[in-house]
């Protein structure tokens, strides 16, 4: 099973895997897609809070799956994790992996022993002497990730390595040729959006914003005065499209109210990015996660930020098996941008 892999994406309230065959190749294929949720509080913001609540949650995950491989890749990203940018001195990605605690430590919030870094190159700095190359820098919370690795270790799987979330949703959307030129790419997930401004699929900028499809049911749920499962099911089912209705006026307002906070992030990072490449244009949004089933909100999140938005689709970047159930992988396509993207990052 040396040729499979399964993607773990861990959310607030659920785990959801995508097994890959293939996938370094040119033409990978999905075997298996399955998502299960968590008991309350096993996890908070992507950081697992309850080892055994989270494994016992991954073995039910492979039972009910069908997952052949137990190597497992896994992401991590939330308002925790550090993305920025940084030059280093050009020298090989082994010895910059060395150098980097040193050269980093007054670039923290905390102390560098308790991080976990990476470095993702852009490009040599132009006349720059010693040689600089500018690239994203990665901190991650040792402490919240090493909870995640064992989480998965003590359900008997292996994790073969650990990438960025976001990299991994922008990888999967550029393998299926969705983002040529540059583009705004978020990910709305239950408490986190990711942001990506990416050029021709290659990451230029992140943001992660602590805000995300749960905060818009706890806006429904405050105003219509329901459950959380109740207000995430009339956000399903009502979202913006019928605003205009004074019999769902309320609940649209609420909608849009909760959906300001990432939209402002959007416009306030697209703004960052074109204020630091003036000679650049970003010429659309693609938009991932569950809650793009919301009637209304890609429209809605394009007309604020005024530029076309469309739902990515990151199984076109992949084949199918012959014998899959291609009613359940392609259900809800949008969620399986990160399990996927994690997959086509291991060579």
């Amino acid at each position: 099973m040396a040729d499979r892999l399964v993607g773990l994406d861990i959310s607030s309230r659920r785990l959801l895997a995508v097994e890959v065959i293939g996938s370094n190749t040119r033409h990978p294929k999905i075997s298996q897609v399955h998502s299960v949720d968590l008991p309350e509080g096993a996890a908070r913001d992507s950081e697992v809070t309850d080892i055994p609540a989270v494994s016992n949650a991954l073995q039910q995950l492979w039972r009910e799956g069908g997952f052949k491989t137990k190597r497992v890749v896994l992401g991590v990203g939330n308002q925790r994790v550090l993305v920025r940018d940084h030059q280093v001195p050009v020298m090989p990605m082994a010895q910059l992996r060395e150098a980097l605690p040193y050269q980093v430590a007054d670039l923290l919030p905390v102390p560098v022993t308790e991080t976990i870094l990476d470095y993702y190159p852009l490009a040599e700095v132009e006349g720059s002497d010693p040689p600089e190359m500018s690239g994203l820098l990665v901190a991650a919370i040792r402490e919240n990730v090493e909870a995640n690795v064992a989480a998965v270790e003590d359900a008997g799987f292996k994790v073969v390595a650990v990438d960025l979330s976001p990299f991994a949703m922008v990888r999967a959307l550029a393998r299926a040729n969705q983002l040529e030129g540059t583009k705004s790419v978020v990910m709305i997930g239950d408490r986190t959006t990711f942001i990506v401004v990416a050029t021709d699929g290659v990451p230029q900028f992140v943001r992660i914003v602590p805000a995300g499809g749960d905060t818009i049911t706890d806006a429904i749920e405050l105003s219509a005065e329901v459950s959380f499962e109740e207000a995430e099911e009339m956000k399903y089912l009502t979202g913006l499209e019928k605003g205009l209705d004074p019999e769902f006026s309320e609940l649209s307002d609420a909608t849009l109210g909760a959906l300001r906070n990432i939209i402002g992030a959007v416009r306030s990072t697209n703004n960052y990015f074109l204020g630091n490449h003036p000679n650049e244009e970003i010429d659309g949004v693609v938009v991932v996660g569950r809650d793009v089933r919301v009637p209304g909100l890609v429209q809605a999140l394009g007309e604020h930020v005024q530029l076309p938005a469309v739902v990515g689709a990151p199984l076109q970047a992949t084949k199918l098996v012959r014998d899959a159930d291609t009613e359940v992988l392609g259900a809800f396509e949008p969620e399986r941008a990160v399990p996927l993207g994690l997959t086509l990052g291991i060579r």
